[in-house]
């Protein structure tokens, strides 16, 4: 279930769509995650990057999804160019234009992937709201921010979910992989409202 939070509609799919722009902002997408596992002797299943990005396309189906911004760690390992390549042929099918990423932690060579992918300020602006990885030191109002991967429990189930607090809203990581920090107890979280996503796709 979607929930409005000023110019924004948070959604259960870890996305947050400003409608005004059409633009959806997801962060901590993580795609090689999987590959990275096996190179390190994981035995875990391969997941193509449409697999990964199916939430996506669940919500540019029920809302008018136009562009993405990734909120920093599009890539778990730095990036890799067949991935990258299979990103912008998805989001190409879906009718989705990727104005850009902006750099987290796990991002390392991501400049390789621009024109492709535009590596965008941090704090990149939009519509006046300053939409950042959060990584380093976050300041100011009106932010949107990923890098925490914040989690919730519910009913004795840790799921995903959003933070706000004022005009500061943190994202869920979009990968499924990412199994979240439970915020329950932690002196930094106090004050800051959750938006549980209990149906977690």
């Amino acid at each position: 279930m979607s929930e409005r939070w000023h110019d924004w509609l948070l959604l259960p799919q870890r996305i947050a769509l400003h409608e005004a722009t059409a633009t959806a902002v997801i962060a901590d997408v993580h795609l090689g995650y999987a590959q990275a596992r096996r190179q390190l002797g994981d035995a875990i299943p391969l997941r193509r990057v449409r697999d990964e990005l199916a939430p996506l396309s669940i919500a540019a189906k029920m809302h008018d999804i136009r562009h993405l911004i990734i909120a920093g760690d599009l890539f778990e390992r730095g990036y890799d160019a067949e991935v990258c390549t299979e990103f912008l042929d998805v989001l190409a099918e879906w009718y989705i234009t990727c104005i850009g990423v902006v750099p987290g932690n796990h991002d390392r060579g991501i400049d390789k992937a621009a024109p492709l992918i535009p590596v965008l300020a941090d704090p990149f602006d939009l519509a006046g709201w300053h939409i950042t990885h959060g990584d380093g030191t976050v300041t100011g109002d009106r932010v949107i921010q990923g890098h925490e991967h914040p989690a919730t429990r519910i009913a004795r189930r840790k799921v995903p979910c959003f933070l706000t607090r004022g005009t500061h809203l943190v994202l869920p990581a979009f990968s499924r992989d990412a199994a979240g920090v439970s915020v329950e107890g932690s002196e930094r979280w106090i004050g800051w409202a959750r938006h549980a996503i209990g149906d977690a796709k």
